[in-house]
């Protein structure tokens, strides 16, 4: 009888309903070295307005990720701070049927992502990244979050589990969380292998546009090691409108794959995570390069401005202000003159005035600007009205010593000015002339 009783509760306890809690939680060391690799592939709609009508363009994406990553700081259960070093980064787009490719250049694979409360920092110590290579390190999925997507205690199959805000922000590459509906459930355990989903709805904000997102997630964990070593996400996608981008709706599917590593790669020696600045970012490592494509002028400007438009003659920025937008700057080419010489203030006025829509009121400064030797600029601004809205303009003309110039247009609503301050003329004086 004792055999018998016994063999009951081992059948009993063998059930599923009985089966043992198995502990999902990841616990964050600081220099923990694991290799990720992330595998998106997205397809949608973008919407935009075009003479007052609103029209679809297809939206087709891959991206392939893969890079070593050293934890450097942690909060919260979450690794806060982390350096990378990217052996292969590459988004390809086809938007309508233009195709675009991206990728690192080997001076810039070496990365530093910081979880902030506003969201994912990156930047690169080597000097500044062009708004694509940032755009292409940051907005991939971010590997921060996995330890948040796991209950952190023991659990049962069939358990649930509500993901914090702070994994949800990280998971879902928002600047500000709005609604997390995103819930954790345990599914199965098989030879140390642990099966757990994620699902539900979270609302948040990116670049000043409201996003929704329909979530279903499925990762394994390895009990021994205790880490997450797959993830499939798949996320709908809606967003509205915003300053610096259009309306969307896409589909998309990230596959990340993740292993320790046994020794750290020399690209994240102790030697080299030593050049990451512990406090604040210098600005030489957060500020963006931009090139004209034909070489004839380029800038270093900080990441609040953003490239909204560009032609062959002309280049359009948006300045944000958390997430708030404050002004739009417009950079022309304009017509090259003898070395040493520049268009004329009245030439200038005479052309700016033909802007079509523009209406000036008033006019607030008029006068040449003090430049660096062999450089010339001038600024005119002027109170009136685009299109029947009250805006103030400033209009700069910047001349080089070899007679190749810029105008930049500054245009912002009047409760703007104090917002914007010098930041205008601070971009206006980081134009240089013939490098690509």
């Amino acid at each position: 009888m004792t055999r018998a009783a016994s063999l009951v509760v081992a059948l009993v306890f063998a059930a599923p309903g009985f089966a043992q809690p198995v502990n999902l939680t990841e616990k964050v060391g600081l220099g923990d070295k694991t290799k990720c690799t992330v595998d998106l592939e997205l397809k949608g709609n973008l919407f935009v307005v075009q003479a007052g009508k609103k029209e679809s363009i297809r939206l087709e994406a891959k991206a392939r990720h893969v890079f070593a990553r050293r934890v450097l700081t942690a909060i919260d259960g979450l690794p806060s701070s982390t350096a990378r070093h990217y052996d292969e980064a590459t988004a390809t787009a086809l938007v309508a049927s233009e195709k675009t490719n991206r990728t690192l250049p080997a001076d810039r694979k070496f990365v530093v992502a910081r979880r902030n409360p506003d969201g994912l920092f990156c930047f690169a110590p080597a000097g500044p990244l062009s708004r694509e290579e940032l755009d292409l390190v940051t907005e991939h999925f971010n590997p921060q979050c996995l330890a948040g997507l796991l209950p952190g205690k023991a659990v049962n199959v069939g358990d649930t589990w509500t993901i914090a805000d702070a994994a949800c922000q990280a998971a879902c590459l928002f600047d500000a969380v709005g609604k997390n509906q995103l819930v954790g459930k345990f599914t199965a355990v098989k030879d140390g292998v642990a099966t757990f989903t994620i699902d539900g709805n979270a609302e948040g904000i990116e670049s000043g546009a409201k996003v929704t997102l329909a979530v279903n997630a499925t990762g394994t964990f390895d009990t021994t090691a205790g880490r997450v070593t797959e993830l499939s996400w798949k996320q709908k996608d809606e967003r509205e409108q915003g300053p610096v981008n259009p309306a969307s709706q896409v589909e998309a599917t990230v596959t990340l794959k993740r292993e320790l590593l046994a020794a750290l790669p020399k690209e994240l020696s102790d030697e080299v995570v030593a050049k990451v600045p512990e406090g604040d970012v210098p600005a030489a490592m957060t500020e963006l390069r931009h090139a004209d494509a034909k070489g004839r002028y380029s800038m270093v400007h900080v990441r609040d401005w953003h490239v909204t438009g560009q032609t062959d003659t002309h280049l359009v920025l948006r300045l944000m202000d958390k997430g708030e937008f404050v002004a739009q700057a417009t950079v022309s080419v304009w017509q090259k003159v003898a070395a040493g010489k520049h268009t004329t203030p009245d030439d200038f006025k005479r052309a700016i005035a033909d802007a079509p829509g523009w209406t000036p009121s008033k006019v607030l400064t008029d006068g040449e600007l003090p430049a660096t030797p062999g450089r010339y600029l001038y600024r005119l601004t002027a109170e009136g009205k685009m299109d029947d809205l009250p805006v103030i303009q400033t209009f700069y003309l910047l001349a080089g010593a070899q007679g190749d110039q810029v105008a930049v247009t500054l245009a912002m609503k009047p409760d703007k000015v104090k917002a914007v301050g010098t930041r205008d003329a601070t971009l206006v004086n980081a134009i240089e002339f013939g490098k690509k």
